[in-house]
């Protein structure tokens, strides 16, 4: 592999890698939680915030983005060089960043589109929300934090993983 492709692959892994741990983190710890200690308002807002910006999707996507770009890197570096130095820990973390991604798509997506779709019908109907729609909202707001949350952990893990890998 060039050493061009290789500078540009960086280049596209790190910048989605930063924008991706950044909006997991911000999303998880700090935007989720306020919106959560809000209650109906925030949930409200939460249900628009879906709406309007596909959050979880965009998330998703850029995680992908990172992970296939990393995946190429590793693949036209390290493969064959056997599981030790950096490869060893270029490979743990990328493991992770996999799982990440998968438990996004599985779970975080979902629930963010659902999330959206209730919000959009909660502000369509004219009237103040049934408790059906404000159980069912926060149960996806729960599930929504707790895997960000998870998520944002294990990127931190990664993020550390990468770091180690890139000094060792």
């Amino acid at each position: 592999m060039s050493n061009s492709i290789i500078a540009i692959l960086r280049a596209i892994h790190i910048a989605f890698g930063a924008f991706w741990v950044g909006g997991v983190i911000i999303t998880g710890f700090f935007l989720l939680p306020t919106v959560k200690a809000t209650g109906q308002i925030g949930g409200q807002f939460a249900g628009q915030l879906m709406a309007r910006t596909r959050l979880t999707t965009v998330l998703t996507a850029t995680g992908g983005i990172t992970v296939l770009a990393g995946i190429i890197l590793y693949g036209g570096i390290w493969a064959g060089t056997g599981m030790s130095g950096p490869a060893l820990w270029y490979a743990i973390g990328g493991a992770i960043a996999i799982v990440v991604i998968i438990l996004g798509a599985a779970i975080g997506r979902p629930a963010g589109d659902k999330l959206g779709a209730l919000g959009r019908t909660m502000a369509s109907q004219g009237k103040p929300p049934t408790a059906e729609q404000n159980a069912e909202r926060e149960m996806l707001m729960n599930r929504l934090t707790s895997i960000a949350q998870i998520n944002a952990v294990l990127l931190i893990v990664v993020v550390v993983l990468m770091a180690i890998g890139r000094y060792v």
